[in-house]
């Protein structure tokens, strides 16, 4: 996989529909995890395509879909 960085980095392990949850609402996610210092979470472009999610940063906004809801 490669990183926010651009550096290729392997996976140690995959958490398959680990739950993610954002204002009370469970989006099933799969988590690759890396060898990393730094405790972080990114989200790939497949969820945002999954979910139907906008990220609109000059309003520090996340809009999405899941459950059949708006979010």
């Amino acid at each position: 996989m490669v990183t926010i960085n651009g550096k290729k980095s392997s996976s140690i392990g995959i958490v398959e529909n680990a739950g993610l949850k954002i204002l009370d609402v469970r989006v099933p996610i799969n988590i690759h995890i890396v060898d990393s210092t730094k405790k972080e979470l990114l989200l790939g472009s497949n969820w945002f395509t999954k979910y139907k999610a906008d990220l609109i940063l000059s309003e520090n906004l996340l809009k999405f879909q899941a459950e059949g809801k708006k979010f």
